[in-house]
């Protein structure tokens, strides 16, 4: 099963590629994924959960890191193994700066072994192009947020005043006691 595509990050490259090395981003913005953790600057373990249709996976997933330029590229060499099926892979990675925006370049290459496979060429990867598409969206979300959360508030500083800072008031003056 072969993946490959373009998604254009609102962010700078380097916003981007810090999100892509963050396992608590990796374990938000990637579908399936019910745990991810770094164990070495090069290496994460997780467990994920897939459903296709009535068939359900449960893998346990390792992620090693190879040929890393940061904040460039890297590959992520995939090996996931569960009780229905197992996953062994490798997805390249290339970020390019353009303009304020940075845009990943990315190209997956996978193997489904196990009874899983018997559901088809075909189906596995319109489903790896259905996890690209969700799990990148979800990581624009997530980059969206956190610029969102960084950004000052736009507009005046201090919310609407209840009466004019000058001028005549309006309305009756309270009486003093």
């Amino acid at each position: 099963m072969i993946v490959e595509g373009t998604h254009a990050f609102p962010g700078s490259v380097a916003v981007v590629w810090g999100m892509l090395q963050d396992p608590d981003v990796i374990a938000r913005t990637t579908p399936g994924t019910r745990q991810m953790r770094r164990v070495s600057p090069e290496r994460y373990e997780g467990k994920m959960r897939l459903g296709l249709g009535l068939f359900t996976a449960e893998f346990d997933v390792a992620i090693t890191l190879a040929d890393v330029v940061a904040p460039e590229r890297y590959t992520m060499m995939v090996a996931g193994e569960g009780r229905l099926a197992s996953l062994r892979g490798s997805v390249a990675l290339r970020l390019s700066p353009d303009g304020a925006s940075a845009v990943l370049h990315y190209a997956a290459e996978f193997q489904v072994g196990g009874p899983a496979a018997a559901l088809g060429h075909r189906l596995l990867e319109s489903v790896g192009q259905l996890m690209a598409r969700q799990g990148l969206e979800a990581l624009s979300r997530e980059l969206t947020r956190r610029l969102a959360a960084q950004s000052p508030p736009s507009g005046p500083a201090e919310g609407p005043s209840e009466r004019p800072l000058s001028g005549p008031s309006e309305g009756p003056t309270p009486a003093s006691p």
